[in-house]
């Protein structure tokens, strides 16, 4: 049987990874003061109160990603690594870590540059 070729990529955590990570929290925020009996200013600002919570508690957390041709490995750790979200330039991945847990990577076509047609081959690969 055929491996795909090995491939590596760098990530650097920022972009609309990082923007949905400060939205899930303003979400929150927002839909948690719409349901007190605030004027409408302080949904607002717990929403704003929230995306700043989220986006200062969660920074960006680069990786480095690679196959070689055999194993995925996020930083240098073993696991198995899934997409879970494929919009064409961008794709968010679950590399889960042999007994250590699971971390979400969001990466980009630009960021990948030359190695995004091997990390797909890589990635759906059977």
């Amino acid at each position: 049987m055929r491996h795909a070729p090995p491939v590596g990529v760098t990530g650097s955590g920022q972009g609309v990874w990082r923007a949905a990570l400060a939205a899930a929290p303003a979400l929150a925020g927002a839909a948690l003061a719409a349901w007190w009996p605030l004027p409408s200013g302080g949904v607002v600002l717990a929403g704003l109160a929230g995306a700043a919570a989220g986006w200062f508690v969660a920074p960006p957390k680069p990786f480095a990603l690679r196959w070689d041709g055999e194993r995925w490995q996020a930083d240098g750790v073993p696991g198995r690594t899934d997409v879970m979200l494929d919009l064409g330039s961008w794709m968010l991945l679950r590399h889960r870590a042999d007994g250590r847990g699971t971390r979400w990577l969001a990466v980009t076509r630009r960021e990948a540059a030359a190695a995004w047609p091997a990390l797909r081959a890589a990635l759906f690969a059977r």
